[in-house]
């Protein structure tokens, strides 16, 4: 088991989530994150818009980036650049994914 499954906290199984959906959860002692799937891949952010604190699992995917559904901010799932942003909108924070027997843990910190 990596270090980064030590320190990483459970966030939900795989099949929680379904292929290009994404879904908002909770975890202890921590503000609700967004878990997508795109491609196969897992990704983990911050659930609130940095410009809008819209829910990001209001939202959609496409082409790689979940767009906010208030002012159709674009976040890549990789990197947590935006596009089309509105003024005033910065990078989406990412979380560092493992996936280990079937559950989702994401560093945090």
């Amino acid at each position: 088991m990596s270090d980064t499954v030590l320190t990483a906290m459970k966030i939900c199984s795989i099949d929680d989530v379904a292929e290009g959906e994404v879904i908002k959860t909770s975890v202890e002692g921590r503000d609700p994150v967004a878990v997508y799937k795109s491609g196969g891949q897992i990704y983990v952010s911050n659930d609130v818009c940095p410009h809008a604190e819209a829910s990001l699992a209001e939202g959609y995917i496409e082409d790689g980036r979940i767009i906010c559904p208030v002012h159709f901010a674009e976040f890549d799932l990789g990197t947590g650049e935006v596009h089309n942003q509105p003024v005033g909108c910065g990078k989406l924070k990412f979380y560092t994914v493992t996936v280990v027997a079937g559950v989702v843990y994401a560093d945090l910190a």
